[in-house]
């Protein structure tokens, strides 16, 4: 990744003319030639090696940007080529299109509040860009400039269909009020590695967000083992008293 400059010269009493293409995405906090602008060449570089190493994956970190997060992990695992090139084609053109998903966002690239007062990133320059990027593409009322932004970050349901479907997946079932005969449907999909089980969750079921402010369906995940009680999946004898536990993706890392 790299700026494009070009210029012409001549002879004597010399006329220079540059062009230099802006950068699509600046951060407000930290623009252009600031030391600590997130979006440099350098930088997003690490940022991407780093991802396509798996060393990281798709991270919402404190925005409401579970659902794009839930399409790019799906897409880093398996189209890791076709992430690269959303990364890229977003840094360099500010737009990407994945199979007939269209990327191209407007009021994201000039991000506000992407850093913490204490100098910390509240997301990593290449979660803005393809997370926030499609959100904000997909947004006709609400501006989604910042990570902060929480009801402009929200997806729904019918959003996140839309996207897997135009990003070349095939939705297969959609479950509204699962049962117990759903969830034991719901596991034979994620046992299959042909699929992905995405869901709408209460956010209060996952450990580490035990003190969610909401209580009710808030957060997008995705499966990565069976729904389980006592350590083995659920039979049609589970009742309401039964303990059950699963692990599933969110937050750039495996949780339960």
């Amino acid at each position: 990744m790299s700026h494009s400059t070009s210029g012409t010269a001549s002879g004597k009493g010399t006329s220079v003319s540059t062009n230099i293409t802006p950068r699509p995405f600046i951060s407000r906090q930290h623009p252009l030639n600031d030391p600590k602008d997130p979006f440099t060449a350098v930088k997003v570089n690490k940022e991407l090696a780093d991802r396509m190493a798996l060393k990281t994956y798709p991270d919402q970190a404190e925005s409401s940007l579970c659902g794009p997060s839930t399409l790019f992990y799906c897409l880093l695992i398996d189209y890791p080529n076709l992430y690269k090139q959303a990364v890229a084609e977003l840094w360099k053109d500010g737009e990407t299109t994945i199979n007939q998903l269209n990327i191209k966002p407007f009021d994201a690239r000039k991000v506000r509040e992407l850093f913490k007062t204490n100098g910390s990133l509240r997301i990593s320059a290449i979660d803005w860009m393809t997370l926030a990027g499609l959100r904000d593409s997909w947004n006709s009322a609400l501006a989604y400039d910042s990570p902060l932004k929480q009801v402009a970050g929200i997806t729904t349901p019918g959003e996140i269909k839309d996207w897997f479907r135009l990003a070349g997946y095939r939705v297969k079932d959609t479950y509204y009020a699962p049962s117990v005969k759903n969830f034991i449907e719901i596991n034979s999909y994620v046992k299959d590695s042909k699929y992905y089980v995405i869901s709408l969750v209460d956010s209060r079921i996952i450990s580490t967000q035990n003190k969610a402010f909401f209580v009710y369906p808030n957060h997008w995940i995705v499966w990565k083992d069976a729904l389980r009680t006592s350590n083995k999946p659920i039979t049609n004898n589970l009742t309401y008293s039964d303990n059950v536990s699963f692990k599933l993706f969110s937050w750039g890392g495996i949780l339960t």
